[in-house]
């Protein structure tokens, strides 16, 4: 009888070793937005090993009071919205000032007492990193730094997952792991509009936006379905905002062509601006015959017609007090009287 009670005991103690899981941490997606007044970021996390669901998970950060304010709860300066990790099975039980410059939240499961571990009941803890909140924050100051960082003191021991035999929590491994932080990165932006250069100025998305420093990139954004782009933690000063895009090539018509000759051969007709640039198809700065014959030869299928290209406006944008903004336009080659819509 000794023996089985051992074995058993023994059982139960490599299954609860098995069992154990460790959590990794991490910050993604920082951007400051809408026109510098504020911070978004995403809370992320991941087991070591899949096959656990989460119960009640605790996140403690420090912050900037210089860059924030302090206790931002009490302000009402900060926003938690739900990622994949909450979707359906849980809520934020609480957000808290732990601290003047410490936010706290805390999440649960809607029938943690009430079901077993599931998926019917509960998201599982995947071992790549999932989304759980995103955090908004009101800025006070744009040249200060985010400060932001995992307190892993506070954080570690309060994270739990749901046991299988019962409506008992487990709690995962400590100590947890910690990926990144935030802490040195800046609250400044640049930002702007990218739109077609056509009648309605219509909004670009998938164009890469690149802050240049002369030669050397910065960093770059992707502008969203309504032409936006976003570039966070940079210093002050002056840049120059390149562009590249994915998008279709479009526009050319016989109308094109004839605007092009006219350009050419009428002086009361005059392309200026993108159109102008969207006339000089072989890139020599000038709009000549052998353009209008390039933009013929293309619309009619006749070899060699001419590249297809994107062009964008290259302007200087000034980052002053952590915030410079700069809005511009893009055009396809041949489109002389702006009239695609991309």
């Amino acid at each position: 009888m000794k023996k089985l009670t051992l074995i058993f005991a023994l059982l139960t103690f490599v299954s609860f070793i098995g069992n154990a899981q460790t959590l990794s941490w991490q910050f993604a997606n920082y951007e400051v937005i809408n026109a510098g007044s504020q911070l978004q970021f995403d809370i992320e996390v991941k087991a070591d090993v899949g096959g656990t669901y989460h119960r009640d998970l605790q996140v403690y950060f420090d912050y900037n009071t210089l860059g924030f304010g302090s206790d931002i709860v009490a302000n009402a300066k900060v926003t938690v919205a739900d990622l994949t990790l909450m979707e359906n099975h849980y809520f934020v039980v609480n957000s808290a000032d732990n601290t003047g410059s410490k936010f706290a939240v805390i999440t649960e499961a809607s029938n943690e007492m009430t079901e077993w571990a599931s998926a019917t009941y509960y998201n599982e803890m995947t071992t790549t990193f999932q989304g759980l909140l995103r955090i908004t924050i009101d800025i006070d100051d744009n040249t200060e730094t985010a400060g932001i960082a995992f307190d892993e003191t506070l954080m570690n021991g309060g994270q739990y997952y749901q046991d299988d035999m019962s409506t008992d929590p487990i709690k995962y491994t400590d100590p947890c792991f910690y990926d990144n932080n935030l802490s040195g990165n800046k609250l400044s932006t640049v930002y702007g509009n990218v739109t077609y250069a056509n009648g309605s100025s219509s909004a670009l998305s998938e164009v890469t936006v690149k802050l240049m420093d002369g030669v050397v990139e910065v960093a770059s954004d992707v502008t969203d379905s309504n032409g936006d782009y976003n570039i966070s933690d940079i210093d002050d000063g002056g840049y120059t905002l390149e562009s590249t895009t994915v998008k279709a090539w479009g526009g050319l018509t016989m109308n094109d062509v004839q605007l092009a000759r006219q350009h050419v051969v009428d002086p009361l007709v005059t392309l200026t601006g993108m159109h102008y640039f969207a006339g000089d198809v072989d890139e020599d700065g000038y709009i000549l015959m052998n353009d209008v014959m390039a933009m013929w030869q293309e619309q009619t299928g006749t070899p060699p017609g001419f590249v297809h290209f994107w062009i964008f406006e290259e302007p200087g944008v000034t980052v002053t007090s952590g915030v410079g903004t700069q809005s511009f336009q893009g055009i396809c080659s041949g489109d002389t009287d702006g009239s695609y819509a991309p």
